[in-house]
């Protein structure tokens, strides 16, 4: 096992112990905001593209996906008439 690999596995396993620790600290990091605004401003149309690209070849789990989103955004029908009668 190569230096790198070995490298590679501890890293993956301090990041699966610290994840939650992790990801509040990132969160708050204004600096590590800052860097992934401007690599997303710069590999803006390669994202785009490669998310393009895994529309096209995952055509069904993409049909789930919106349709999760269209079902959270309904109301329910007493919710729709609650809002009627407070409009009134």
């Amino acid at each position: 096992m190569t230096k790198k690999e070995k490298k590679s596995i501890a890293n993956n396993k301090y990041y699966q112990k610290n994840k939650d620790r992790l990801a509040e600290k990132w969160k708050n990091d204004e600096v590590r905001k800052e860097k992934l605004k401007v690599y997303y401003q710069k590999n803006k149309e390669i994202i785009l593209e490669r998310a393009r690209e895994w529309n096209r070849n995952n055509i069904e789990s993409r049909k789930l996906i919106t349709g999760r989103i269209k079902k959270s955004k309904l109301q329910t029908f007493w919710q729709v008439n609650e809002a009627k009668r407070n409009e009134h």
